[in-house]
């Protein structure tokens, strides 16, 4: 039996009311073998990852065609809305399709680097099993248009398609 360290993600920058979300086994298990960076992960260790990616631009473009590398976040892991709460107001502008997905139920869990603002999030959506999603950028060359797009129905599905796991391993 994996020993479960982070069931539970706090949404940390809360105030008072701690949201708890169920992390999928999966991903518990890939922080504790060290294939996903944990708590103990440097500034410098996390950035890092934008010149040698844990996640390169092939599994990378099994989620998206036009990005080159996934940066894993580590945890605790946090909401889109605790980014809001803390003044970041760029999630409730017209760029982020505010209003579309409920911001209090995205854990943010990696993006595609620096300067991407497309977070790739575990979106807890009536039920405990979340679904992979990420905020798809595009522009029609006259304004930037954007969606959230689901991309996978487990993590599981996300974890193989990346190349964290091989299916036949599970």
């Amino acid at each position: 039996m994996i020993e479960n360290l982070y069931i539970n993600a706090v949404s940390c920058f809360q105030n008072n009311a701690m949201q708890r979300f169920r992390i999928p086994d999966l991903l518990n298990k890939l922080i504790l073998d060290g294939v996903w960076p944990d708590e103990k992960w440097s500034t410098a260790q996390l950035t890092q990852q934008e010149i040698d990616p844990i996640i390169g631009k092939e599994g990378t473009q099994k989620l998206s065609p036009n990005e080159d590398k996934i940066v894993l976040s580590s945890p605790p892991f946090h909401t889109i809305a605790d980014e809001v709460d803390h003044g970041n107001e760029f999630w409730v502008s017209y760029l982020t399709n505010y209003g579309e997905i409920d911001y209090s139920n995205a854990l943010i869990i990696a993006d595609f680097g620096i300067g991407s603002d497309s977070p790739i999030i575990l979106y807890y959506e009536n039920s405990e099993a979340p679904k992979i999603m990420y905020l798809k950028w595009s522009s029609n060359g006259l304004s930037i248009q954007h969606s959230w797009v689901c991309t996978h129905g487990s993590f599981e599905e996300f974890a193989i398609d990346i190349g964290l796991l091989d299916r036949d391993k599970i």
